[in-house]
């Protein structure tokens, strides 16, 4: 969050305040201070006054500085001045309190809000608006589905791979609509997160999904990872003596993301001796590794070709 200087108090305003709390404005320790004991106790202009000038010191609404009192000020600001602060205060400590007061002014207010933070705020802020709004289970603003809706359009054009991902996992679950008509896109989308949610629903629901995801596995022109993520999709729905071929295949590939990802599905979830004897060939030495362990049969697996640990090596 950028760092702000300290307002300039105009004259009204300082007839308005306490020589005090003029004073405590100037430390962190003063401001909490005014924030936790003299905020909630002011009413009408002079709290106003007071909440509108703490806006001011951004520092103080730091999201990683966890502090409770920064929610009187949203709360006692007047509407002009929140307004003026929406998209840095939608990623702020603040954030919650920011849409609880909003909620309470009305959902057409809310959601006007919500889509100006997710078309202008920070990264921070755009993420924090969806997690609150949206994607959390927990959350206590429950929108209608037509405002869901409306902010997961937005989100899911939106330019950082972590908002995007957030926002096509959510969609995945509550809205496959908005992906599925181009869902083979969302496998190719910079967002992991966001590639592995479509494959999820993808393969729910598209009987040319297990097609596809083998021939993007095989794609050489495509980017490593989106290949990594359609063999992580063929791990989760084909059985293992299906995907085995595959696999030995994939470990000796020259890409270390493709064929340590194999290793990866071998290891967590399609223990086979094909793969694993396959995995001794390849170029790199984190999967030899993996190969090797899987068929010692000292501490190996028996599904992959190894021994069960404590059994005698074998004579041949």
């Amino acid at each position: 969050m950028p760092k702000e200087n300290a307002p300039t108090l105009t004259a009204c305003e300082q007839k308005t305040l306490e020589p005090s709390w003029t004073a405590a404005l100037a430390t962190a320790s003063g401001r909490r201070w005014l924030r936790r004991a003299v905020l909630p106790v002011l009413e009408g202009s002079r709290a106003t006054a007071l909440a509108n000038l703490l806006l001011g010191f951004r520092d103080d609404f730091r999201c990683e500085q966890r502090d409770f009192s920064t929610r009187a000020v949203v709360e006692r600001a007047d509407q002009t001045t929140l307004a003026a602060n929406l998209e840095w205060l939608a990623g702020s400590n603040a954030a919650l309190a920011l849409w609880e007061r909003l909620a309470e002014e009305g959902i057409t207010r809310l959601v006007s809000a919500a889509l100006r933070a997710l078309r202008r705020g920070d990264t921070r802020a755009r993420e924090l608006v969806l997690t609150v709004l949206v994607a959390d289970p927990t959350r206590e603003i429950v929108l209608p589905p037509w405002a869901e809706r409306a902010l997961l359009v937005i989100a899911l054009t939106d330019r950082d791979e972590v908002v995007r991902g957030l926002a096509a996992e959510t969609a995945a679950g509550r809205w496959p609509e908005l992906l599925l008509p181009n869902w083979q896109h969302w496998t190719r989308d910079g967002s992991g997160r966001a590639r592995r949610a479509t494959w999820r629903l993808a393969l729910r629901v598209d009987a040319r999904a297990r097609m596809q995801a083998a021939a993007l596995t095989f794609a050489e022109e495509e980017p490593a990872d989106v290949r990594a993520d359609a063999l992580w999709a063929l791990g989760q729905v084909l059985a293992t003596a299906q995907i085995a071929p595959i696999l030995a295949r994939v470990v000796q590939h020259p890409r270390p993301e493709l064929a340590e990802a194999a290793a990866e599905l071998l290891w967590a979830r399609h223990r086979h001796p094909e793969p694993a004897r396959a995995a001794l060939a390849s170029p790199h030495p984190r999967v030899r590794e993996m190969g090797k362990r899987l068929l010692d049969p000292r501490h190996g697996s028996p599904a992959a070709g190894g021994s069960r640990p404590g059994m005698p090596f074998p004579w041949w």
